[in-house]
C-alpha cells in the first residue's frame, strides 16, 4: 500500500520506523493504517501549510544527498590537537569536524558529542593532545549520489547526526547532518 507522506507522517516515521502517532490524538498505530484507530483521523491527508498530498511523496527521499546542498568538509589532520579541533568547531559552529591522514583520506570524525563525553576533565591537555585519540575512527560514509533514505537509514540505525560525504578515493567532500535533512523536506513541504 503506497500513502502519500505528510509532514506529520513523515516526522513520526523518522522519530519511530515502529510507530505512527495520530497528529490529532497522539494514538499510536499500526505504520501504514489509513485512520487513526482512536479518533479516526485521516493519516494520509495532509495537514497544515497549502502542501497537498500528491506533492509530498516519498519520492523526495530517493533524491541525492547532493540536493540538501552540504556543507563543505572542514577537515583537521589526525595530528591536529583537540583544541585546535575545538576552536574550529567553535569558530565555525559546526557540529563536527572530519579527521584527514596523510593522504587526506578520511579518517574519523571529531564531534560536539565527543567533545562533552570525552574530553571532560583534560581541560589543562588539550593542547597536547592529538585529535586522532578521541575521535570516531573509520566513520560511516555516504556518496553525494547517494539517496537521502540511506542517510537517513545510518542515522537511524547507529543514532548519527552528522555523515560525511566522501569522493571515489575516501577523501571528505562534504558532511550532512540531520538538520539539513530535515530542513530540506520542511522546505519541500512549503514549495508551491
Amino acid at each position: 500500500m503506497h500513502l502519500p507522506l505528510t509532514r506529520s507522517f513523515i516526522m513520526v516515521e523518522l522519530e519511530s520506523s515502529q510507530s505512527m502517532l495520530c497528529p490529532a490524538c497522539g494514538h499510536d498505530n499500526i505504520p501504514g493504517s489509513d485512520a487513526c484507530e482512536d479518533c479516526g483521523q485521516n493519516l494520509a491527508q495532509t495537514h497544515g501549510e497549502g502542501v497537498e498530498a500528491e506533492e509530498a511523496d516519498a519520492s523526495i527521499f530517493q533524491l541525492p544527498l547532493s540536493r540538501l546542498n552540504p556543507r563543505k568538509a572542514e577537515c583537521v589532520p589526525r595530528r591536529a590537537t583537540i583544541s585546535e579541533a575545538i576552536a574550529l568547531l567553535k569558530s565555525r559552529r559546526l557540529g563536527c569536524v572530519l579527521v584527514t591522514g596523510e593522504e587526506e583520506e578520511l579518517a574519523g570524525i571529531f564531534t560536539e558529542g565527543d567533545v562533552h563525553y570525552k574530553v571532560a576533565g583534560l581541560i589543562e591537555n588539550l593542547g597536547s593532545i592529538p585529535v586522532e585519540s578521541l575521535m570516531t575512527p573509520r566513520p560511516s560514509t555516504l556518496r553525494p549520489g547517494d539517496p537521502i533514505s540511506r542517510a537517513l537509514h545510518l542515522m537511524g540505525l547507529h543514532g548519527f547526526r552528522h555523515i560525511p560525504l566522501v569522493d571515489d578515493s575516501g577523501r571528505p567532500v562534504s558532511i550532512i547532518s540531520f538538520r539539513d535533512i530535515v530542513r530540506f523536506m520542511e522546505d519541500s513541504f512549503t514549495a508551491s
